[in-house]
């Protein structure tokens, strides 16, 4: 690899991660803070935590996505990686929370159009019909699970309530684990393996997570995911499982979309409304700019 795309992949992505760090925590420990089980800083440390064990056990699984997905050529990936990076910067200046994964599958979709690059674009059609199918299963999953859950009764509902923290806290560092895996993994496919690229990263993600994350976590976390412990259990639990099999089939697939779509399954399923109706219609709408901008600006730049 030419040296000077060595060192400017290191930069960009580790630019790239210490953004997707702060602007995502909200998908993982937002429910953590938001309720006050922990506070900001054990949120944040437990999160980040996550998010870097997810890079460096499963980072590599979408290498063979950012290899088919993109045209040959580190040009290309690099191209795309700054034109994501300019997406994201306006999206922290907004305080707005935004898919990178589906940004940068977009962006794969306007540099294929743009070249000619047809075999590009057949690797897209499997991770469209994941994003399509993705949301429907988290609904209907968050519904079942939480109609079964709220049939259960409690003997000691303290000693309960003590539980179902415990288990919050587990599936919140799970969630962060896959989408360090999957984001984060994506992002390293990228810039290219290295142990300078996963350090950098790695140090990237504090950094993200501890200093860029306020304005998200406030405005995601604390306003979104306000709902019952059982509640927001089952939502991250059914995103984190989506992810992670998105993960193990090597397809990028964004927390934020999981997530969101297992929070309206809760709310569905208890007939109540779960969430604020302003910034869910923000989340969703990040699905649709998302990749058309990413595919806009891959074909004009």
């Amino acid at each position: 690899m030419n040296p000077e795309y060595f060192a400017f992949g290191i930069v960009v992505s580790s630019i790239l991660t210490a953004l997707v760090a702060g602007n995502n925590l909200s998908a993982s420990v937002g429910t953590l803070i938001g309720s006050r089980i922990v506070s900001r800083n054990a949120g944040t440390l437990i999160g980040a935590a996550g998010f870097a064990i997810g890079l460096l056990i499963q980072g590599h699984s979408l290498s063979r996505a950012a290899a088919e997905l993109f045209p040959e050529g580190q040009s290309y990936r690099l191209l795309a990686m700054l034109i994501s990076l300019a997406i994201f910067l306006v999206a922290s200046l907004t305080r707005s929370p935004l898919s990178l994964t589906m940004a940068m599958v977009g962006v794969s979709i306007g540099l294929s159009l743009r070249f000619g690059e047809a075999s590009a674009l057949s690797s897209v059609r499997p991770v469209v019909l994941m994003w399509a199918v993705a949301p429907l299963v988290s609904v209907a999953g968050a519904v079942a699970l939480n109609r079964l859950v709220s049939g259960i009764t409690y003997r000691d509902e303290w000693a309960a309530a003590a539980v179902i923290k415990t288990l919050l806290i587990i599936s919140s560092f799970l969630t962060a684990i896959t989408l360090g895996a999957n984001t984060l993994g994506f992002i390293e496919s990228m810039a290219g393996f290295s142990t300078a690229t996963t350090a950098a990263m790695v140090l990237s993600i504090f950094t993200g997570c501890f200093f860029l994350s306020r304005g998200v976590i406030k405005r995601v976390g604390e306003e979104i995911y306000r709902m019952r412990y059982t509640n927001a259990f089952i939502s991250l639990i059914v995103s984190a499982a989506l992810v992670e099999t998105a993960t193990l089939f090597g397809i990028p697939l964004s927390n934020t979309q999981t997530l969101t779509s297992s929070v309206l399954g809760t709310a569905l399923s208890y007939r109540y409304k779960a969430v604020y109706v302003r910034p869910f219609l923000i989340v969703i709408a990040t699905w649709v700019l998302s990749p058309v901008t990413g595919m806009a600006l891959g074909y004009l730049l």
